[in-house]
């Protein structure tokens, strides 16, 4: 996740998997054209390559790239966590007082950050998908030294 906003009443930090997206969409538009140029030039397999070649990267880019964004409030006393693709929205509203730390998540060599809470919840995942790198642990430290500024305002 990368850290859109850090201020002392508001820490706001998103993903979203821009390489993956621009690597559909360079293939759904390679597809859809060389499909429209073997129709142009009246061969009908080039309809089933619109269909199949730009059809399936454009089904997985609808269900699969998901935008993933975190906002903690100050003022409405918030953590809101929202999931984003081209046809579903979702997000997960809690009070931020509930709100222990942020944690990893590790499997084999990914992790992902994860929020811990103070009361009964279950721990909540800031992205679905486990990342290998720094950037679940640079998520968690960003959260858990903001929570710690915040904790201190009078």
């Amino acid at each position: 996740m990368v850290i859109v906003r850090n201020i002392p009443t508001q820490l706001i930090l998103a993903h979203a998997p821009w390489l993956l997206g621009g690597g559909l969409i360079i293939c759904i538009v390679a597809c859809a054209a060389a499909g429209l140029v073997l129709i142009t030039a009246g061969e009908r397999s080039g309809l089933l390559i619109v269909l199949l070649g730009a059809g399936v990267p454009l089904g997985i880019f609808a269900i699969a790239i998901k935008r993933d964004q975190v906002i903690f409030d100050v003022h409405s006393g918030t953590v809101t966590v929202q999931r984003r693709t081209v046809f579903k929205y979702q997000n997960a509203v809690y009070k931020l007082d509930t709100v222990r730390r942020a944690d990893i998540d590790n499997v084999s060599d990914t992790a992902r950050a994860i929020l811990t809470f103070h009361d009964a919840h279950p721990p909540y995942p800031l992205v679905e998908a486990y990342n290998s790198g720094n950037g679940p642990h640079r998520a968690a430290d960003a959260i858990n030294s903001w929570l710690k500024s915040y904790r201190r305002i009078p």
